[in-house]
C-alpha cells in the first residue's frame, strides 16, 4: 500500500481494509472491474451505457478502498458522491465499509440505470440510491442541500465552477469530510487538509480536532 502523509494534525488511520470481508472484496472487485488503459479502448464501453459523449473513467478498486479508508468510514455516516459513474464508491461505503447510507449523484442517465443494477441489493434495502442530475441546476436538487451527509466524494478541478466550489466551502464548515480524487482543492480557501495520498490523488479534507 503506498505510503500516506498525514497534516500536522496526525489523526491515526483505520486499518480496515485488511480486515474486510474477502469474498465480499473479492466479489465487488468482479462487480466493478478495473480500467485497463493498455488493454481497453478509449473510451471505457460498458455494457448498456453509451459512454461515447461523456466518456467515463472509473476509479480501480484499490483507489476506492484506500480512499474510503482514509476517510474514516463508518456506520454513522452517510455519503454524498458527485459524479457516481457506475456507482462503485457508494456500493463499496456501505457493503464493506458500513456507511449507514449512500447516495450517488450523475448526470447521465444510463450510468444511473447501470449504478442501481449493479448495486440491487443494497438499493432495494434502502441503503443506496442513485439520482440523475441537471448539470445547470444540479445545487437546487433537495438532496443536494440536505443536511445529513456526513462525508462527501468528489472530482473537482481547478477549473471547477464557483458554485461547486462555494457549495463544497459551505459543506466543510458545517463538517462534513470531504474526499477529493486525482484533484486537490488547496486552492480553496479555508479547507484543512487532514490526510494526503498525492501518488494515488487523494485528499481528505475536515475540520480540525481541537
Amino acid at each position: 500500500m503506498p505510503s500516506i502523509t498525514p497534516s500536522p494534525s496526525e489523526l491515526p488511520l483505520l486499518t480496515t481494509i485488511a480486515s474486510l470481508d474477502q469474498a465480499t472484496v473479492k466479489f465487488f472487485q468482479n462487480q466493478y472491474p478495473d480500467y485497463d488503459e493498455h488493454a481497453s479502448e478509449f473510451p471505457l464501453w460498458i455494457d448498456g451505457v453509451d459512454t461515447t459523449y461523456a466518456p467515463f473513467i472509473p476509479t480501480s478498486v484499490r483507489r476506492v478502498l484506500l480512499a474510503l479508508e482514509m476517510a474514516r468510514i463508518s456506520p454513522t455516516d452517510k455519503v454524498l458522491d458527485v459524479g457516481s459513474g457506475d456507482g462503485r464508491f457508494c456500493y463499496a461505503a456501505v457493503k464493506l465499509f458500513g456507511a449507514q447510507a449512500a447516495l450517488g449523484i450523475e448526470c447521465e442517465q444510463d450510468l444511473v440505470d447501470k449504478s442501481t443494477e449493479l448495486a440491487t441489493d443494497l438499493v432495494q434495502e434502502g441503503r443506496v440510491s442513485f439520482q440523475v442530475a441537471d448539470l445547470a441546476t444540479w445545487r437546487d436538487m433537495a438532496s443536494m442541500q440536505s443536511k445529513e451527509w456526513t462525508v462527501i466524494i468528489v472530482y473537482l478541478s481547478p477549473e471547477g465552477g464557483d458554485d461547486l466550489c462555494q457549495w463544497i466551502q459551505q459543506e466543510f464548515k458545517r463538517g462534513v469530510r470531504i474526499v477529493a480524487l486525482v484533484f486537490d482543492m488547496k486552492h480553496l480557501d479555508g479547507l484543512h487538509c487532514s490526510f494526503e495520498d498525492s501518488q494515488e490523488g487523494i485528499w481528505i479534507y475536515e475540520k480540525p480536532k481541537n
